[in-house]
């Protein structure tokens, strides 16, 4: 940008169709104004231009949509402004350059089809090349009448069927996405408009689903077209209607609607509203939309409906990849070859994840091991988004060595990268019952001679495989391209972005009536048992003369993991995974609350009553989906039982009973009514945790490269059941005999006259814990589950008394509190589970507390304040060595 040149534009005679846009403006051509002029003059220019007059007269307008504009500069950031005008229009065809001042421009100029209907250009004057920095451009706009300019099925990128190399089909229990484009409807100037309208799904002329009421709002100012997707499911049902197994039945899309109004408006009677309507069936033209620089169809008029489910046909995928790899033939190598044509060694490894081993399949210098294990498979966790596998081979040499092309067409050699990494065409090799033919290879020793190898007993000779005439295409079969499925990083390696295809078709042949929006996510349901069936195998054969037809599979197994809480007066679930970013707190919510806990006779609210239930999915490593279900009248069944256990019980035990208390204040009538013996039912806390997901075995035993489904399992019920009793003894002692019931209460009385509180309680308490976790694959079996019923007893003498001593010149506040609490506990029970090693296994547990005496004294007179605590041991905690041990089964 400099201060010279042409740096704005003017519009001459301007009409109402003209408009502020930000700092400059646009012009709306249509409705009976068809042409505007635009010139330049001397207030135009900057300062520093030398030839005023010469730019002026010499002018040139450049007419180009002003998304392609933005596009191409995101795209080609670094180029500068006459590289970039060059690249613009070289690699687009919707411009136009015209030349001259006072240049009229006409609707016709843009509006070559419906396509370019409401869309914003841009008209930029130059002298040289265009330029927006520092220069103001005009914008232009083609009005047509209001209308619906497609509505058209939408398809992602590789289409609803990535195995069928077409974006117009989509398969029986899938959710198929429909955009609507309309172009003033509604208009952006009446702002209390909206376009209300309803699409229905044909088939054969019938419509077979249909969304109702569909609204458009006022899009924006400047915005002449509006946007809408809705969403049908192709209901499994439909198949039974289908016209044959090997025909694809074809789907439509009709459109009808009226302008509607987001506020009341006063309109006459006889007033017509704006309508709309599209039948894709009887529709003749296809709409493309730019994306990174390329016009990419990305809807269509019709939808294709194969007769196959999406299951029959990812499992017709996948048989057809392994038997490719069967034809082709995995050729087994149980020494070092030395034909000069040749690596050492293939590696695989899962570039995205720095912390995970590789996988060496073949190595022909380990004298450890057998040299190929191209039997091995190396296993990742896929999803929507692709990872990066590289295949590396070491010390690879076949550039300037001598080459038989061995497996190759004749005339090939392996210098040519896709003959070594083989992704457009290998041969398999000759064979029978024995196993692979093979023959000497009698030029063996003038290789070496003219590679200038040492003649030893072990490469002295050699024998080659046989080549037949079946070649196979794993691009083909596994549906590759170059650049989006596999590319080449030098000479020695190829990466392979690989990805798991979810099937999303949901419940096939289960789904009859539910809603789009209902089953959206209801596809991971596919998934909720995880198999080990469930992978997807990629592989690729690598070779060279030396080591040819070597397969490296690779398994994609689906990035889903499940997670299942139930809670009943927990706060939170027992199931967490340590490999989550971010734990999400299920927080379980009172299932019973007020409104809820009015028809349950007795509910004063002391009894627990939170549940929850709650079930998650995990995919693609972030996205999830919850589902929650809150069984509130289970719950008031449950709480409904405890009130009246607890009603029971304070009958038999008196606590609701007592001596007369008219005319008492509520502190003296407490210490009155204090019952001896009191008995209190615990509410129950239970949770169970589970969570499935696919984890890769153990690095010690060589496993790590293989995914298995895994299964983990926490329980707890602390307690599951379970009360406790307290003896008020100062209470108690009331009722010994008349004479004791006197003196106690007469003390009693006395310290609560004297501001001071004394207690004297010994409590028991008994409940049964029910706690423990496992976890199941195939690689891995560890876990327990034990259930301990502990009985324990605590006894507590406190003393507290406030007060303020009072003297002449002062007044200070004290506080006094005494406690001795002793308690212990003892513990029987028995544990169950399962060691990976040595199997199953029992564990009788004995335990005790011991008993432990704790003494504490606060003591604050005026700002002073002490407290001590001391504790004592009389019985040590311990077990029982001899039983507390495990016993295992296979013992």
């Amino acid at each position: 940008m400099g201060t010279a040149g042409i740096k704005k534009a003017l519009i001459k005679e301007p009409k109402q169709n003209v408009k502020q846009y930000g700092t400059g403006f646009i012009v709306e051509l249509g409705h009976s104004q068809n042409t505007f002029t635009a010139y330049i003059d001397r207030t135009c220019l900057g300062t520093g231009t030398q030839n005023p007059d010469n730019t002026i007269s010499s002018v040139k307008w450049f007419l180009v949509r002003e998304h392609i504009w933005k596009a191409y500069k995101a795209l080609y950031p670094t180029l500068g402004p006459n590289d970039f005008f060059e690249t613009l229009k070289t690699q687009t065809q919707d411009h136009k350059t015209f030349e001259g001042n006072n240049k009229e421009i006409s609707i016709g100029d843009i509006k070559t089809s419906n396509g370019n209907v409401g869309v914003i250009y841009l008209l930029i004057p130059f002298s040289v090349y265009p330029e927006l920095d520092g220069v103001t451009a005009l914008r232009v706009v083609a009005l047509d009448r209001p209308q619906v300019l497609y509505c058209h099925f939408k398809f992602p990128s590789g289409g609803y069927l990535p195995l069928q190399n077409t974006e117009k089909k989509a398969a029986y229990g899938q959710t198929v996405q429909v955009e609507i484009y309309t172009h003033l409807l509604p208009d952006f100037n009446n702002r209390l408009d909206k376009f209300v309208f309803n699409v229905e799904l044909l088939n054969k002329g019938k419509v077979v689903a249909f969304q109702k009421d569909v609204e458009i709002t006022n899009p924006g100012q400047f915005v002449y077209n509006g946007r809408k997707s809705v969403r049908f499911f192709l209901d499994p049902e439909w198949q039974k209607n289908h016209n044959g197994e090997k025909q694809d039945e074809k789907f439509y899309l009709r459109l009808s609607g009226i302008i509607g109004f987001t506020a009341p408006v006063l309109i006459s009677a006889d007033a017509q509203r704006t309508t709309g309507e599209y039948d894709s069936e009887l529709a003749t033209s296809d709409w493309s939309r730019l994306e990174h620089g390329k016009w990419v169809y990305d809807t269509s008029r019709e939808l294709l409906v194969p007769y196959d489910t999406m299951s029959s046909m990812m499992g017709q995928f996948e048989v057809q990849k392994n038997n490719q790899i069967q034809y082709i033939g995995d050729i087994r190598y149980t020494k070092r070859e030395y034909d000069p044509c040749g690596y050492s060694k293939i590696t695989v490894k899962d570039d995205d994840d720095a912390e995970r081993d590789p996988l060496i399949l073949f190595d022909e210098e380990d004298t450890k091991n057998p040299i190929d294990r191209t039997s091995q498979v190396f296993s990742i966790l896929g999803g929507d988004t692709r990872k990066n596998i590289s295949i590396t081979l070491d010390k690879l040499s076949v550039k300037d060595v001598f080459c038989q092309g061995i497996l190759l067409e004749e005339g090939q050699k392996h210098s040519v990268q896709t003959n070594v990494f083989q992704v457009d065409k290998v041969f398999s090799a000759q064979r029978n019952t024995a196993g692979f033919i093979t023959q000497e290879d009698k030029t063996h020793s003038q290789q070496q001679k003219d590679a200038g190898i040492t003649v030893t007993n072990e490469n002295r000779n050699d024998t080659d495989v046989l080549r037949t005439n079946q070649s196979y295409s794993p691009s083909a079969v596994q549906h590759w391209q170059s650049g989006v499925d596999y590319k080449f990083s030098g000479d020695s390696k190829i990466i392979l972005m690989l990805r798991y295809m979810y099937n999303k078709t949901v419940l096939e042949r289960y789904t009859s009536g539910l809603s789009a929006d209902v089953i959206n996510n209801l596809w991971l349901f596919n998934y909720f048992v995880l198999k080990e069936n469930m992978a997807q195998t990629y592989f690729l054969p690598v070779s060279t003369c030396r080591y040819p037809n070597q397969v490296a599979k690779i398994k994609v197994y689906p990035n889903v993991s499940w997670t299942f809480h139930l809670n009943y007066g927990m706060k939170n679930p027992l199931y967490y995974r340590d490999t989550w970013v971010e734990m999400r707190q299920h927080r379980v919510e009172d299932a019973v609350n007020k409104a809820q806990a009015a028809d349950i006779e007795g509910y004063n609210g002391d009894v627990q009553t939170k549940f929850s239930l709650s079930v998650e999915a995990k995919w693609n490593g972030s996205e999830t989906a919850k589902l929650d279900q809150k069984i509130s009248e289970n719950v008031k069944l449950i709480v409904g039982k405890f009130i009246k256990i607890k009603k029971f019980v304070d009958n038999v035990t008196g606590k609701d009973r007592g001596n007369s208390t008219d005319g008492m204040n509520a502190s003296l009538m407490a210490r009155v009514r204090r019952t001896p013996l009191t008995i209190e039912i615990l509410s129950p806390q239970l949770a169970f945790g589970a969570g499935w997901e696919y984890k890769f075995g153990r690095k010690e035993k060589g496993e790590d490269n293989i995914l298995v489904p895994s299964l983990g399992l926490v329980a707890k019920a602390d307690p599951a059941i379970g009360a406790e009793a307290t003896i008020d003894l100062i209470a108690w002692g009331k009722k010994l005999h008349p004479a004791a019931e006197a003196v106690i209460t007469a003390l009693d009385l006395l310290a609560y006259a004297a501001n001071a509180e004394v207690r004297f309680d010994l409590k028991f308490f008994g409940k049964l814990i029910i706690q423990g976790s496992v976890e199941f694959s195939r690689l891995k079996k560890e876990g327990e589950l034990k259930g301990v019923g502990e009985f324990g007893f605590s006894l507590t003498l406190s003393a507290k008394a406030t007060g303020k001593v009072k003297a002449i010149i002062y007044e200070v506040d004290y506080d006094f509190e005494a406690k001795a609490e002793g308690k212990g506990y003892f513990s029987l029970g028995i544990s169950a589970g399962w060691d990976d090693n040595k199997g199953l296994y029992l564990q009788p547990i004995v335990r005790h507390s011991g008993i432990k005496i704790t003494l504490t004294y606060k003591a604050k007179f005026g700002s002073t304040e002490r407290e001590t605590t001391e504790e004592f041991v009389i019985i040590k905690e311990g077990k029982a060595e001899d039983i507390d041990t495990k016993f295992y089964l296979n013992d």
